[in-house]
């Protein structure tokens, strides 16, 4: 497996964090928080790769969105699976990160 978990693609205000792991669990989920560390006003998690997120891996995923959104930034999921959409409403992370349509990200582009 490589060490990458994030495909960063970056423009204006935005970035767009492809995750490149099938599955999310507490140590993906802190590599993906670690490729957030240079955030942008506006920052969009891409789940299309993801089949399976375990629950340590929901809890540091929503730990570090609920920060991210205090220090002000925004934060999307685009590409969700109507499963992890229903589990990200379930755990209220959609609360925190919306989920957002690739069309719609083009309007930032």
């Amino acid at each position: 497996m490589s060490d990458q978990v994030v495909r960063r693609e970056e423009f204006g205000d935005v970035v767009v964090l492809h995750i490149t792991t099938n599955s999310i669990d507490a140590i993906s989920a802190a590599a993906i928080e670690q490729s957030c560390s240079d955030m942008r006003p506006i920052t969009v998690l891409d789940f299309e790769e993801v089949a399976f997120i375990n629950s340590a891996g929901i809890s540091v995923l929503l730990k570090f969105v609920v920060r991210a959104r205090k220090s002000g930034y925004k934060l999307f999921a685009m590409n969700l699976s109507p499963h992890h959409q229903k589990l990200f409403k379930m755990v209220e992370m959609s609360r925190f990160m919306p989920t957002i349509e690739e069309r719609d990200l083009a309007a930032y582009r």
